[in-house]
């Protein structure tokens, strides 16, 4: 089980940088040495039915922002990231990994999940859809690319626990795999990136006032303004002898930019926030 170090860059990013340079150093010493220490694995406790879990549908998403450099260096070699294309395969070692880093950071900046579908790839663009393939039982599966590695030479893909689980090899260390490319990134900004996570709720505070009966008043005025079926309004007490007037647009990035401009429009200045 090697794991993946993390490389988050900016994509537009050219030459070649180290992954210290994209992260700084701000992490202390001695936290990273108790990182270090732990030991990966599977979870000491699943809850979650492995089998049961659907598998995912490859499905278009924008170039993520970071883990896109041309090119970083890790233990001395430097890796370039370079496009591939829809049906390209490959065949190699695959490794997993688990609990040791499930909730950091992966390249795409994105929390690890050890329990969803996803690997890890040097150099192809992230994110990416793959279909990997285990050699040793033909067991198949559709995962997500969104870190970076396996740095061990030989390997070609560090696999999620959940992923390495379902296609039979989690009780090993590695596996002998081939993968098709199904899915790449595209420049296209306005698609909802990781459909693999559930898309968080935002919510736009138009104003704070004191009585309930002024809050009301302006969020049916807001109400009249903007289509019921791309956004909802309410008035929410802070307990505390505030009312604030918020507006809920639906889950989409569109819809969420238009309700934005609508607000600023009508000339309140909304703060964004997600709910939790």
């Amino acid at each position: 089980m090697s794991r993946t170090l993390l490389v988050l860059g900016l994509s537009f990013l050219s030459g070649c940088s180290t992954v210290q340079d994209w992260m700084g150093s701000n992490e202390p010493s001695e936290t990273r040495g108790l990182i270090q220490e732990v030991p990966d694995g599977p979870p000491l406790i699943s809850s979650v039915d492995i089998a049961a879990l659907p598998e995912p549908e490859a499905k278009p998403e924008p170039l993520s922002r970071y883990g896109n450099p041309e090119s970083y260096l890790v233990d001395d070699v430097t890796y370039k990231v370079k496009p591939v294309r829809l049906g390209f395969e490959e065949t190699g070692i695959a490794s997993w990994y688990g609990r040791k880093f499930h909730g950091r950071l992966t390249s795409s900046g994105e929390s690890f999940d050890m329990f969803q579908f996803t690997a890890a790839h040097k150099t192809m663009p992230i994110p990416a859809w793959i279909r990997v393939t285990n050699l040793e039982n033909d067991k198949s599966l559709v995962v997500r690319v969104n870190d970076r590695g396996p740095f061990k030479e030989g390997r070609v893909l560090d696999l999620s626990w959940a992923a390495a689980e379902r296609l039979g090899f989690s009780e090993n260390g590695t596996v002998e795999v081939s993968y098709e490319v199904l899915m790449v990134p595209t420049a296209n900004s306005s698609l909802i990136a990781n459909p693999l996570a559930k898309v968080p709720q935002s919510v736009f505070q138009v104003a704070a006032v004191s009585t309930e009966d002024r809050a009301q008043k302006l969020a049916s005025q807001i109400r009249s303004a903007i289509p019921r079926e791309q956004a909802s309004v309410r008035v929410e007490s802070n307990g505390s002898g505030l009312f604030r007037v918020q507006v809920l647009p639906k889950l989409d990035l569109r819809v969420e930019s238009a309700i934005y401009e609508k607000l600023v429009i009508l000339g309140w200045s909304p703060q964004k926030s997600i709910m939790k």
